[in-house]
């Protein structure tokens, strides 16, 4: 079985020349590789085994990817953390993925304040001078990039690289846990296979393109933008944190680099397309246009449609993390004269895709609702040091019921909502549940609640609050502090509102409906603290 980690052994051999990544990361194949088993070889030396992890909580950059390929090259597991989520979330991925080696930078390793787990042997860093960090705990070693990465070693010390099968884990991907804790999606190769090999065939991808990582190293979209790259010997432009959200710095960075092929979620394209920034010159050669993670309101696929070249290709990608990419659709101009958004189409080759109704019978009318149930080499290996009551006995049997609610009508999927109170703002993934438990830590907080309610731009999250006898509700400001010392940026709730006391159903639980209800209202109008709205990261 040829795997991703081949596919670059493969490019520094037939490509070795070529760039592998433009702009400020510039570097080509033959010496990414050459870095890559370097690092390889000092994690051989901290005795990095097949199957062990490697936890990545740094700032995007080509360093990042050194890592990833490099914990591939030994046959252990990366676990990628976002770089810029606050430090109580890090540790907790740290902590539950129980790595054999950390790579970061000095302020996030300031961050865990010694909190490192019994796992740990050795710690990577990216900056620092070289000899001024103290031995950690007993065992633990650190070393720093520098001298690792400008000393070559001899070919002959260098580790023969690791072969692995289909079933051995790739990644573990941490999302967003109800319970307020992250759980880690556990990516086979086999996974990785399935989808690299079918995106590289449908896109027609080639030696002469230029992918735009836009998606963070932790998102499951990244996993195109890197393994499609290498599979083809192709370049890929790594969007630094601070040009995510920077609408001219992507103008600038698709003209500069040439770029052919980018995948994002559909907020950024939407905002791309409103800017008036994507002129027909800074256009002119993409070739291919692809988005995932939520619904992309149909008036402003039209707008972006109107500003990209005839010849660009749009698809729509859907797919939880437990699935990456699972289905698709090719999006056709009669797509765009309709008022509703557009289908996420067809199961990828190979691949099933089930609608079940309540009671698990199959629904086979068209225009029926029902949840979609996924199964095939997409399907992931579960969570690690997890088990999930809802799909336990289907991940042992190569499913994943994904939660979404869908419809068929001529034999395309339509994306009709979820069954559950997970939800997708920006492309990722939110548990409301992890919301509500942030919120509950609010010293003056004694009863918390988060909703939310779809308008015309995307998911807006709503919070709701009341407080303990005697203590002073806090006001928007405060709750965006507090939320974001636990969530990341894309999980603060956008709005925020104190009452007396939350609604109840007669089962005496929190009456959500109820709540959606003032949330609708108050954003037609006046009543609901604003916060500050939040970009994919």
């Amino acid at each position: 079985m040829t795997t991703v980690i081949d596919a670059l052994r493969a490019a520094a051999l037939v490509h070795g020349d070529r760039t592998a990544f433009v702009g400020r990361d510039a570097i080509a194949y033959g010496d990414f590789y050459r870095r890559v088993r370097h690092w390889a070889q000092r994690f051989a030396r901290a005795g990095l085994a097949r199957g062990e992890r490697v936890a990545i909580w740094a700032p995007k950059s080509d360093l990042f990817v050194t890592a990833i390929y490099a914990t591939m090259e030994s046959g252990a597991a990366y676990v990628p953390l976002d770089g810029a989520q606050p430090a109580e979330r890090g540790r907790k991925i740290v902590a539950s993925a129980e790595p054999a080696i950390l790579v970061t930078d000095r302020e996030r390793f300031d961050a865990l304040a010694g909190d490192l787990p019994a796992s740990l042997r050795l710690v990577l860093l990216l900056d620092g001078e070289g000899g001024d960090w103290p031995v950690l705990m007993a065992g633990v070693e650190t070393d720093v990039v520098a001298p690792l990465h400008e000393t070559a070693a001899r070919a002959a010390s260098l580790p023969e690289p690791a072969r692995v099968g289909p079933d051995d884990i790739a990644a573990i991907l941490f999302t967003s846990g109800s319970t307020g804790m992250p759980k880690g999606v556990q990516i086979s190769y086999k996974n990785l296979n399935r989808f690299i090999g079918w995106a590289v065939e449908e896109f027609e991808l080639t030696a002469n393109d230029v992918l735009v990582n836009h998606a963070g190293f932790h998102f499951d979209l990244s996993t195109f933008d890197l393994f499609a790259a290498a599979t083809v010997g192709a370049a890929v432009w790594i969007v630094r944190e601070n040009e995510q959200r920077d609408i001219y710095a992507l103008v600038n960075g698709l003209s500069q680099h040439r770029a052919t092929t980018l995948y994002c979620v559909p907020s950024l394209l939407t905002m791309l397309a409103s800017s008036g920034a994507l002129t027909p010159a800074i256009s002119a050669r993409l070739e291919r246009v692809l988005f995932a993670g939520e619904p992309f309101p149909i008036k402003h696929l039209r707008t972006l449609a109107k500003q990209l070249p005839p010849t660009c290709a749009l698809y729509n990608l859907y797919g939880p993390t437990e699935t990456n990419v699972c289905t698709f659709h090719k999006v056709r101009p009669s797509d765009l004269e309709q008022e509703r958004p557009i289908p996420i189409g067809l199961p990828l080759p190979e691949q099933i895709a089930m609608v079940i109704d309540g009671e698990g019978r199959p629904v086979e009318k068209d225009g029926e609702i029902g949840e979609l149930i996924v199964a095939g080499d997409c399907v992931t290996a579960g969570y690690f040091n997890r088990i999930d009551p809802a799909n336990h006995d289907n991940h042992r049997t190569g499913r994943h019921a994904t939660g979404d609610l869908v419809t068929r009508e001529n034999g395309l999927l339509y994306y009709c909502g979820r069954k559950d109170r997970m939800l997708k703002v920006n492309g990722n993934r939110v548990e409301l549940g992890e919301i509500e438990a942030a919120l509950s830590r609010h010293p003056a907080i004694l009863e918390a609640a988060a909703i939310g309610v779809v308008t015309e731009t995307g998911q807006t999250l709503a919070a709701f609050y009341s407080v303990r006898p005697g203590a002073a509700p806090p006001g928007a400001i405060e709750i965006k502090r507090h939320c974001g010392a636990w969530l990341p940026r894309y999980m603060i709730p956008h709005l925020a509102r104190h009452l007396d006391a939350l609604p109840k159903n007669a089962n005496g639980k929190i009456d959500y409906l109820a709540l959606r209800q003032v949330a609708e209202h108050a954003i037609a109008g006046p009543g609901l603290h604003r916060t500050a709205p939040a970009m994919a990261s």
